[in-house]
């Protein structure tokens, strides 16, 4: 019957090969001579000539480390509300969402003072959804100079939702340095998405940490 093996791997049927000593072929006193030929033999079964046979590579934990730093940091967005409800329906739209290849993170503040001050404590914020009218109602307004000129966040972008439909998008726009603008009555899931994605957009080819 043919027989495969592997040519990884002993053929532990190849001792059969070995010189047969007897104790009659033995001659006395040299016991020791001929241990050192049966394991020359022996050794001789598990060393391959092979000089392209296949090592095993082990991964180093430098190696480990470098694979670890690779992983996707996610998109951070800070919802900007004093309405908890907003914060709810927002995180719930986009869960399970990624923003070209990246997940979300969010972060949360329900006063213009907070979201100042957890602007401050994550540099690395890509984004904020900012109410317009939150301690005042031009909160929100006042919070993107804040934003812009005291702490010099130039890179972050900026989108206002409002519930009030007296503030026109095209004075926002002009009068102040955002990137979008959004009527909360009228800000759908898709919609929410495709202005993430175009907004985002812009980040993509620059410094993840925001100036």
């Amino acid at each position: 019957m043919e027989r495969h093996h592997s040519s990884k791997q002993p053929d532990w049927n190849l001792h059969s090969t070995l010189p047969k000593l007897t104790s009659n072929a033995m001659p006395c006193g040299n016991l020791h001579t001929y241990r050192a030929i049966i394991n020359l033999e022996v050794e001789s079964v598990f060393t391959s000539d092979d000089e392209n046979e296949d090592s095993i590579v082990f991964l180093s934990e430098e190696d480990e480390e470098g694979s670890a730093n690779k992983a996707i940091l996610p998109w951070k967005i800070l919802i900007a509300d004093d309405d908890s409800n907003v914060h709810d329906t927002t995180v719930l739209a986009l869960s399970g969402v990624e923003i070209h290849g990246k997940p979300l993170e969010f972060l949360h503040a329900f006063s213009a003072k907070e979201a100042r001050q957890v602007a401050e404590n994550n540099p690395d914020t890509s984004l904020i959804l900012l109410d317009v009218v939150m301690e005042t109602v031009d909160a929100g307004l006042k919070l993107v100079n804040v934003l812009r000129d005291d702490l010099s966040r130039k890179n972050l972008r900026i989108v206002l939702r409002t519930g009030q439909p007296g503030y026109a998008k095209e004075n926002l726009m002009g009068n102040y340095a955002i990137d979008g603008y959004a009527t909360k009555s009228k800000l759908t899931r898709s919609i929410l998405i495709s202005m993430l994605n175009e907004v985002l957009d812009a980040n993509l080819d620059k410094d993840k940490l925001p100036n």
